[in-house]
């Protein structure tokens, strides 16, 4: 093989190299701006009137997510008609990556939002910072205001009606069924492994 041939082919193969480079960073950015597009139609659509009968914000957030995650591997789908780079196993990454980063931080962040008594204690006492209070005080705000004005157990109590956690008896009581008895297992056993409080898990123990 002549020199120049031997150049000619370390020429095509930087080449190559440049090229799949160049197309491996163009992948990323696809990735980055589908779903950078796809998150903020995610929380956009709490703002509208879509899927407003879902009392239970867990199960309207995974449904948007899911939706728009559809959207976003259909978006790669399009793209993929134009730029041949992009496959079907990106079509699918897209969605998967989507749906689990978002499920992560919806639950991490506006579940605990609406959930949480430290979001409550804290945003009652920025509201009222030009006062001070005592443990025993804030712990009456709460009561009065959290758990009985707010209705806070009523909330809660209803979305495991909802989930399917207990169930109404014909004589108005209410039981746990067996998908509540499969979750307060996976409770107890995660209480297990990382040693949470286990009254919140073992009610009945002191």
């Amino acid at each position: 093989m002549s020199e120049t041939s031997v150049q000619d082919t370390g020429a095509k193969k930087d080449k190559k190299k440049k090229s799949s480079a160049g197309g491996v960073i163009l992948l990323i950015l696809i990735y980055a701006v589908i779903y950078l597009v796809c998150s903020v139609m995610f929380v956009g659509l709490f703002h509208t009137g879509l899927l407003k009968n879902m009392d239970v914000l867990m199960y309207r957030g995974l449904a948007f997510i899911i939706l728009t995650g559809l959207i976003a591997a259909i978006v790669m789908g399009v793209i993929r008609k134009f730029w041949k780079f992009v496959t079907v196993r990106d079509i699918i990454m897209m969605f998967v990556i989507f749906c689990c980063v978002n499920t992560v931080i919806f639950t991490l962040v506006p579940v605990t939002v609406e959930r949480s008594v430290s979001v409550f204690m804290l945003s009652y006492m920025d509201q009222n910072s030009d006062k001070t209070f005592t443990q025993e005080s804030v712990g009456e705000v709460f009561t009065a205001k959290y758990v009985n004005d707010y209705g806070a157990f009523e909330k809660r109590f209803n979305e495991q009606v909802v989930t399917g956690t207990i169930k109404q008896n014909p004589d108005g009581t209410y039981s746990i069924t067996d998908m509540g008895r499969l979750i307060v297992w996976g409770f107890r056993t995660c209480a297990e492994w990382f040693d949470t409080d286990r009254r919140l898990v073992y009610p009945n123990q002191h």
